[in-house]
């Protein structure tokens, strides 16, 4: 099982992630967001932080939990590299997240991602029984 995919789109780009669980599912799209805008082998981590949204169902979750990472990338000018889910309900998630301050010379931004959109946004089961989930950003 690959943990995610890029997804060519015509203006944006998208990703397709999948996990055993719901729990590796979010982290794992966390991950590949963050792989579309960086190498993320060059991050080590440097700072924990606690993490928090709510939902209003699984698709709207997961947007949500991007949109806060890429909130915390502009805010605090940190790459995220490791992501751990530790609750995660229908409405609701809490997460531990690890990452570093953004050093050019250690870290190149591939690309920049805007937001998370709701743009043919979907959670569920696949066919062979992995969760799965698929989000486009706007760059």
């Amino acid at each position: 099982m690959k943990s995610f995919e890029i997804l060519d789109h015509t203006a944006d780009i998208g990703i397709v992630a999948r996990g055993r669980d719901l729990k590796e599912l979010f982290a794992n799209a966390a991950r590949g967001m963050f792989s579309v805008m960086t190498d993320l082998d060059r991050v080590n981590g440097g700072f924990d932080l606690e993490v928090s949204v709510e939902g209003n169902d699984y698709e709207d979750l997961l947007v949500t939990w991007l949109n806060e990472l890429l909130y915390v990338y502009e805010v605090k000018s940190a790459i995220l590299g490791n992501f751990l889910i530790t609750d995660l309900g229908r409405h609701s998630l809490k997460a531990l997240v690890r990452g570093e301050p953004i050093d050019l010379r250690k870290h190149t931004i591939n690309r920049e991602i805007k937001a998370c959109t709701y743009y043919e946004a979907r959670v569920g089961k696949n066919a062979e029984g992995f969760w799965e989930a698929q989000v486009y950003f706007d760059l």
